[in-house]
């Protein structure tokens, strides 16, 4: 009886260390673990921003052609792209509505130039143009809603986000 509770002790430490050394080596990084995703994904190690948060590192800007947006002050609508890392803006007459007809051309409205995400809005005669930069900094630019819009837009910086 003794031998086979040695021999169930000896198994079952066995089994211990065991499972003790295959979990130690699930927990060693592994190629798809979460420290390592962020490291692909471009986000910086823990404390990396000055507010205390885990922050991104910049994203590179494209330099095509990549963002689109519009937004409509009757009876123009208001087009804008970002195109290596800048914010342009098309003006177009909509009436008649079955032929908008562009006024102008593409307009730089001033700026940031590494932007990488760009919204349009308007109100009272004024276009709103919120641009995101590669570094995650925010900025809002007011333009007068004209034909075509008046360039450059006055810019300011937002606070940072979370």
């Amino acid at each position: 009886m003794r031998e086979k509770r040695g021999a169930a002790a000896s198994l079952a430490a066995a089994l211990v260390v065991t499972f003790a050394g295959v979990g130690t080596a699930h927990a060693a990084k592994q190629p798809g673990s979460a420290s390592d995703i962020t490291t692909r994904v471009g986000i910086a190690p823990v404390g990396g921003c000055d507010n205390g948060h885990d922050c991104p590192k910049p994203m590179p800007v494209p330099t095509r052609c990549f963002d689109i947006d519009s937004t409509v002050q009757d009876p123009d609508k208001y087009l804008s792209v970002v195109c290596g890392g800048r914010v342009y803006v098309l003006t177009v007459r909509e009436t008649p509505p079955s032929a908008p007809q562009p006024v102008g051309g593409w307009q730089f409205v001033g700026g940031p130039t590494d932007v990488v995400d760009a919204t349009l809005a308007t109100r009272a005669n004024q276009v709103y143009v919120s641009v995101l930069t590669a570094t995650g900094t925010v900025f809002q630019g007011v333009c007068t809603a004209t034909e075509p819009l008046t360039v450059p837009c006055t810019f300011t910086q937002m606070p940072t986000p979370p």
